[in-house]
């Protein structure tokens, strides 16, 4: 079963939403590490300045040559602020940009899928502290690479809370700290299926035998774990991941413009990476959504298309403490426990993707202090991002949701901090004059 992404009227993809968003401040907000959040006076977001500052960021990197454009959507106190798109949308830049523009959004498909995971954590289908052979037999026994080249058994194996936490021992390919030659292995199995597509019993078979990077839950590294969450989805639910999401995430909140696939019908609302950009062909080689998957496997780690009109409702529902206009996806606890860092203490870091002073949740990124960071925030803000481009954060200190879509792969990082800073800078109290 496929999902394709389907036609809708423009006035819909313009919806902005004006339901009231649950005001979360004080100290019930996360769990662990992170501070309890005093209470502090109303902020409000200029949105004339807001508006301004963004439109001159987008202008001057457009003309820089950073992205040939891209979508803004910004929602603060229920209420949208800014949707706007900017420069064009195709790799020649003659297409002007529209607000319901399609995005290949790659790694900010992992909190949906983190979402789902912990629904069925809810319905005791599925628990954070089972083996991940619980449910794929096939990483049954999984070996440990040593420092030696020596291959060793690990002291326990991967948990389904490793895999949500990226403390599960496996890496990606393209990046990460793991020993190069166990990358180059990932490369050469092709298990992140950039070059040809693979059914996910054949990624599991070539997966296990090659040996974890690291001790399970003893260091951060961004990983295919989730890509496995997917395959853990379909074997519990008996469904295929598009088919699982569609039922227990996008159906209920309305995300009907997000999926695995664009029909032929709106392959021209999918924005392009411009030519220039020397990721181009890994990025839309990787990510190939133009068609059905067909036997490969659904990429549960980056493998979705959405709109920023259709991923705010996401962000609602994180911001609304689990539930959207009247359908409850998940209960506050588990969101509770999602936006708590968990790798306070461990090894490696979320800081190549987030700048310094955020931790990890349950698939998201969690700020750890007001402070030790270069990005402005709030204590307990959540957020992560696509290598395409993309990016989200969830402040509900600031019942604040905001998110940028562009096809711009190798400025992302500066994209998104940026774009956080913009925005955190528009904030002021009520009644005060921000200039």
């Amino acid at each position: 079963m496929t999902c394709l992404v389907p036609s809708v009227p423009a006035a819909r993809l313009a919806d902005p939403s004006r339901r009231g968003l649950l005001r979360m401040a004080g100290a019930g907000l996360v769990l662990g590490a992170l501070p309890a959040l005093p209470l502090r006076a109303e902020d409000v977001l200029d949105r004339d300045v807001l508006s301004a500052r963004m439109a001159e960021f987008m202008r001057r990197e457009i003309a820089a040559g950073s992205l040939t454009g891209g979508v803004l959507r910004i929602e603060k106190d229920g209420e949208t602020v800014l949707d706007a798109a900017y420069g064009h949308s195709d790799a020649a830049a003659t297409r002007a940009a529209e607000t319901g523009d399609l995005f290949r959004i790659a790694s900010m498909t992992k909190p949906v899928v983190s979402a789902a995971i912990m629904g069925f954590v809810e319905e005791g289908r599925i628990t954070l502290d089972a083996p991940i052979a619980t449910y794929l037999p096939e990483l049954a026994d999984l070996k440990l690479a040593g420092p030696d080249g020596q291959v060793t058994v690990p002291a326990r194996q991967p948990l389904v809370y490793d895999l949500l936490r990226h403390t599960g021992g496996f890496t990606y390919s393209m990046f990460g700290a793991a020993d190069p030659a166990l990358r180059e292995a990932y490369g050469k199995a092709g298990i992140e299926q950039i070059q040809a597509d693979m059914p996910a019993d054949e990624m599991l078979r070539r997966l296990a035998q090659i040996p974890l990077a690291f001790e399970p839950g003893t260091r951060f590294e961004y990983s295919i774990g989730i890509d496995l969450l997917g395959f853990i989805l379909e074997r519990v639910a008996g469904q295929r991941l598009d088919a699982v999401l569609r039922e227990r995430i996008l159906d209920p909140l309305g995300m009907d413009q997000t999926g695995f696939a664009v029909g032929d019908a709106d392959l021209a609302r999918l924005a392009q990476v411009p030519d220039t950009d020397p990721m181009k062909p890994v990025i839309e080689g990787w990510m190939r959504v133009e068609k059905p998957r067909g036997q490969g496997y659904l990429s549960g780690g980056g493998g979705l298309v959405s709109t920023a009109a259709d991923y705010m409702r996401f962000c609602r529902m994180v911001l609304n403490d689990g539930a959207h206009e009247g359908r409850r996806v998940l209960s506050p606890a588990s969101l509770r426990l999602m936006l708590s860092d968990h790798t306070a203490g461990l090894a490696g870091s979320t800081a190549p993707f987030t700048g310094p002073g955020y931790g990890f949740g349950l698939g998201f990124a969690v700020r750890r202090a007001e402070g030790e960071a270069f990005v402005e925030g709030s204590a307990g803000d959540a957020n992560w991002s696509g290598v395409s481009g993309t990016t989200f954060t969830v402040d509900r200190r600031e019942n604040l949701a905001a998110i940028l879509m562009a096809a711009a792969p190798s400025q992302r990082n500066h994209l998104r901090f940026a774009f956080r800073n913009i925005t955190y800078g528009a904030l002021t109290e009520t009644g005060i004059d921000n200039g």
